[in-house]
């Protein structure tokens, strides 16, 4: 119901404002297809290769100096992973600012973050899990307060009314753990089930080539523990959402070509993946080396090594706790963007590894294509990637925007 009256009041609020004499807007919209070819033989019964179709539009509308709207629903379609397939107003909101300070009610993506392989400081949105894309999140519906100031630096106050669960691999879907969690039945924590409120709290400021930033969140947690429950004589597994309270900071510093990066939390109230609660530490941290005019080329050149660390070790639900990443990203700066990323996170444990290589350029102005080979090796039965010993693929996407 809470989304009937908000979603309600932005429809409302476009109308009137749409049709002012001064008012600016634009609508922009992109469709992609993708696939993924496997060719390892599938894990699991039911596992089949498929393609989606993602459509997306982003309409944007400044009825004047004060005020902005944006809207932008998503859609994706899974041909045979039906619990891939969703709708989500990824963004949707009005905002309103001055000089000083912004207020927004809507729903919207927000990123905390500095580092590469993952963002442990981003809490804000649930994951879209089922996109495939580390890094890929949901909407979350808020009301934020910003307040920006020269010397002091910036703060962030964010409300979330309520909890949007992540996305999850079905049953038939490949890259899915060997024992799924089933649709139904989720467990919260808090009362109020999905209706139970959170709340967030960023500061971050820069002095002189360095950013610091400390955000505290008090809510339902956007990781999923697994729960396990005897149900008809069977043993299933459902999806399960503690209330955690969590503190973090980022920092980085540039010197010259080098970007230092450092992420790191401290987490109560989350399960581990023994199905017990334990408080723990987690941190990021490596450096950014960028090298312009490769080669006396326009190319560009980044070349990432971050270590990661959970201190739950072998009882982490992370699969990267004790991780070595590196990388490279080469952007050849031509008229059709082309780049090519190269990443590799290796196990210190001698569990599961990780790596992937993509290439991404334009065919013409309105046409993208972006082609990758992502791999899993040296798989220990128990670890986690283990689920995905067979699923290494190449993926193909190409996307058209109009």
């Amino acid at each position: 119901m809470l989304n009937f009256f908000f979603y309600l009041l932005l429809l409302c609020f476009s109308l009137n404002i749409c049709y002012p004499n001064n008012a600016y807007w634009s609508l922009d919209s992109e469709k992609t297809i993708q696939t993924r070819l496997f060719h390892k033989d599938k894990s699991y019964k039911s596992q089949k290769n498929t393609y989606s179709v993602e459509l997306s539009s982003e309409l944007f509308v400044e009825p004047n100096q004060n005020t902005n709207f944006l809207l932008v629903p998503n859609y994706r379609y899974d041909h045979f992973d039906k619990e891939r397939s969703l709708f989500d107003i990824s963004q949707g909101y009005i905002l309103y600012f001055n000089k000083r300070s912004e207020l927004k009610l809507g729903k919207e993506k927000i990123f905390w973050g500095v580092t590469e392989l993952k963002n442990l400081v981003d809490i804000v949105n649930s994951p879209d899990n089922a996109s495939g894309e580390e890094k890929s999140k949901l909407g979350q519906t808020l009301i934020s307060y910003s307040y920006i100031d020269n010397n002091f630096g910036f703060i962030d106050l964010i409300y979330m009314p309520e909890f949007h669960n992540p996305s999850q691999v079905g049953k038939k879907g490949r890259l899915r753990l060997n024992l799924p969690t089933e649709n139904y039945n989720t467990v919260y924590e808090g009362g109020a089930g999905e209706r139970t409120p959170s709340w967030a709290a960023k500061w971050q400021n820069s002095f002189g080539d360095t950013d610091i930033s400390f955000q505290i969140f008090r809510g339902t947690s956007r990781d999923t523990s697994t729960i396990p429950k005897l149900e008809n004589g069977q043993v299933k597994y459902f999806a399960g959402y503690e209330r955690i309270s969590q503190f973090g900071s980022f920092i980085q510093k540039v010197s010259g070509p080098f970007i230092y990066k450092f992420e790191g939390i401290k987490r109560n109230g989350q399960k581990n993946s023994l199905y017990k609660r334990q408080n723990y530490y987690s941190y990021i941290t490596g450096l950014e080396y960028i090298k312009t005019r490769l080669f006396q080329r326009m190319w560009d050149l980044n070349l990432f090594l971050e270590y990661s660390n959970d201190d739950r070790g072998s009882s982490s639900t992370d699969i990267f706790q004790n991780d070595l990443f590196v990388g490279s990203r080469i952007s050849l700066n031509d008229v059709d963007g082309t780049e090519i990323t190269q990443t590799l996170s290796l196990d210190l444990d001698g569990n599961g590894n990780t790596g992937s290589v993509e290439i991404s350029s334009r065919l013409r102005e309105t046409l993208r294509i972006s082609a990758d080979y992502s791999f899993y090796w040296s798989l220990k039965n128990g670890d986690t990637l283990y689920s995905f010993r067979n699923d290494n693929y190449i993926g193909i996407r190409l996307t058209n925007y109009f």
